[in-house]
């Protein structure tokens, strides 16, 4: 009494088909196994759940290494390299701890602040990747002579 019978499943057939129609059955069951094979993939951690997980954006390392030289009504800075670094925005402050002004973007791992008049300055770098800017460097500070 609590079973379907074959003129039961009979119905419920005829009644996909009425709203499906035939050709979408097949697209239909092919996107529930799709969906289920996700989702055990999801479950069990499988590789095609891990090979579609996003990589984080990562900006490039601050530069590292920096040193400032003094010379006439100048300062000539150098650093290295940074992963991920594809240009160097160079900063200056004339207090400690800034705020900082953008001087210069160079590609290059050295500049020269020219014109520079009495008083010491503060010199910060950071680098610019694709994934945009790093923060700054430590503070390296110049008295031109």
């Amino acid at each position: 009494m609590g079973e379907f019978s074959i003129f039961h499943w009979l119905v419920v057939l005829a009644v996909v088909l009425i709203f499906f129609g035939g050709r979408r059955i097949p697209e239909v069951m092919k996107g529930l196994g799709e969906g289920i094979r996700s989702f055990k993939d999801g479950m069990s951690g499988g590789a095609g759940a891990a090979a579609q997980a996003p990589v984080p954006a990562v900006p490039a390392s601050a530069p590292s290494g920096i040193t400032a030289k003094s010379g006439h009504n100048q300062a000539s800075l150098s650093w290295n390299a940074a992963s991920g670094a594809s240009t160097y925005n160079v900063k200056r402050s004339g207090t400690s701890g800034g705020p900082y002004a953008l001087i210069a973007s160079t590609g290059a791992t050295s500049y020269t602040d020219d014109g520079l008049t009495g008083g010491t300055y503060f010199y910060v770098v950071s680098s610019v990747g694709s994934y945009g800017e790093s923060v700054n460097s430590v503070e390296v500070s110049v008295t031109p002579a």
